[in-house]
């Protein structure tokens, strides 16, 4: 009786977080529409088309009125023909916009166990859970974009491959969990492009794992590797093949060239080049540049932790003692060389903190961790390697699905360090703010990213 009693509570507990969360996003967003004088009106598209400023939104528009093949995928235009049957673009804008905002908010408790089940800690994972339903990117899950689709399709996707990656398990059900993550990867290389994003994520996934067995001496934070990791790598490289193939051989029969949507990024100016300058200036929204060094911290956190455990010797992690020294993240980079510089010539402004190595790599040597590491690390890569000049949507590209934070959610839960956890706190209430700024941007017809 007192378990039944229990399970109740903590089902209201989950369910009260859901609905406060959610009636925040609302409420923001009702203040900063209402507040930009035609917000509403661009929201429920009751002004001409050509007045619409978001041009994504437009071109899924037009793509559910007539697919054709180029950079945009198919599958959320095919949703809004399916659900509409739409004649022209306003049409499809009147489902869609809406339509994606529906779709958010209904995923909403699915990012919420998610992030529970795999960061496993309540409180980090409702941390996780406000960064990315309140944080200034969260305004694409709401303005037709494929963002909330992509991010429904993707928490099922990471959720079952938690399921998948533990041992335990009945024939059937881990039958059906492998089905569930090979017909997810299809199909979120239908929504938007993620071919070369999920292979890497395969790769990186499997190389760190063969390093946490093979590199660490201790065994502590090794793990055998087993045969599960390859056949899950298997399930979503051959998913993320079908997906794009059934796109591919549409645009083979339509344009003759299977590699169209390629092709169309170039024709859009992403080439690669290396533009070093973009690392302080990224000639874009400066959010850009987070999107860009936040995953490169994320990276350099896990190799860190990796070569410590192979020495096999505690680590120390230095923060800064004084709280306003935490106001050069404002531009990152200028956050790094100020801590190179403390770090050489003033360690009294510095606190030291310990970090146990195989205790991390326990926490994070995980297939679903380590995959949302790299899966949302390399839209960042990419942006930087190949971009038009500009830094345009990294922080998007990023933010604005849950991979990140799954992994910064689970990285702050093995580190385990207070000081990390408050910076976070401090970071999302920032981005509460930047949220309401988005969608006052988004009202009055400026630059969102």
């Amino acid at each position: 009786m007192a378990d039944q009693r229990f399970d109740r509570g903590a089902a209201g507990i989950f369910w009260l977080k859901v609905a406060l969360i959610a009636g925040v996003y609302l409420l923001l967003q009702l203040l900063m529409l209402t507040g930009s004088g035609t917000g509403w009106q661009k929201f429920w598209v009751l002004q001409p088309v050509e007045t619409f400023d978001y041009w994504d939104a437009i071109h899924y528009a037009n793509l559910a009125v007539n697919p054709a093949c180029g950079a945009f995928y198919p599958l959320w235009p095919a949703l809004v023909r399916s659900l509409a049957s739409p004649e022209t673009a306003a049409q499809a804008l009147r489902v869609g916009i809406p339509g994606s905002e529906l779709i958010f908010l209904a995923s909403l408790p699915l990012a919420l166990l998610t992030f529970e089940r795999i960061v496993g800690h309540r409180r980090l994972a409702l941390l996780a859970f406000v960064l990315y339903t309140l944080g200034p990117n969260a305004v694409f899950q709401s303005i037709g974009y494929t963002e909330s689709l992509f991010g429904l399709l993707s928490l099922l996707f990471l959720l079952c491959l938690h399921k998948a990656e533990q041992k335990q398990g009945r024939q059937g059900k881990m039958l059906a969990l492998y089905i569930a993550v090979f017909g997810l990867s299809t199909l979120l290389n239908l929504v938007r492009p993620a071919l070369i994003q999920s292979w890497f994520a395969i790769a990186f996934t499997l190389g760190i794992l063969w390093l946490i067995q093979h590199l660490t001496p201790s065994t502590q934070g090794r793990r055998e590797m087993g045969s599960r990791p390859l056949i899950l790598a298997s399930l979503i490289g051959a998913g993320s093949l079908v997906g794009y193939s059934i796109f591919g051989l549409f645009c083979l029969r339509t344009t003759g060239n299977f590699f169209g949507p390629f092709q169309a990024q170039v024709e859009w100016g992403r080439t690669l080049a290396f533009r070093p300058w973009l690392l302080v200036l990224p000639r874009s929204l400066l959010f850009d540049l987070h999107g860009l060094y936040t995953p490169m911290l994320v990276f350099a956190a896990l190799g860190w932790v990796l070569w410590g455990a192979y020495r096999q010797q505690q680590l120390r992690l230095s923060l800064p003692k004084s709280p306003w020294l935490y106001i050069f993240l404002l531009h990152p980079l200028a956050f790094v060389l100020v801590m190179l510089g403390l770090g050489r010539f003033g360690q009294r402004w510095l606190k030291p903190l310990p970090v146990q190595p195989g205790a991390v790599l326990q926490s994070v040597g995980r297939f679903s961790v380590l995959y949302a590491i790299a899966f949302s690390g390399v839209h960042s890569i990419i942006n930087f390697l190949a971009n038009s000049g500009y830094l345009y949507s990294t922080a998007r590209h990023y933010f604005g699905t849950p991979y990140a934070f799954v992994a910064i959610g689970a990285l702050l839960a093995a580190f385990a360090l207070p000081q990390l956890n408050r910076l976070a706190w401090v970071a999302a209430a920032a981005g509460l703010l930047w949220l309401g700024e988005q969608w006052f941007y988004y009202g009055s017809g400026r630059w969102l990213g």
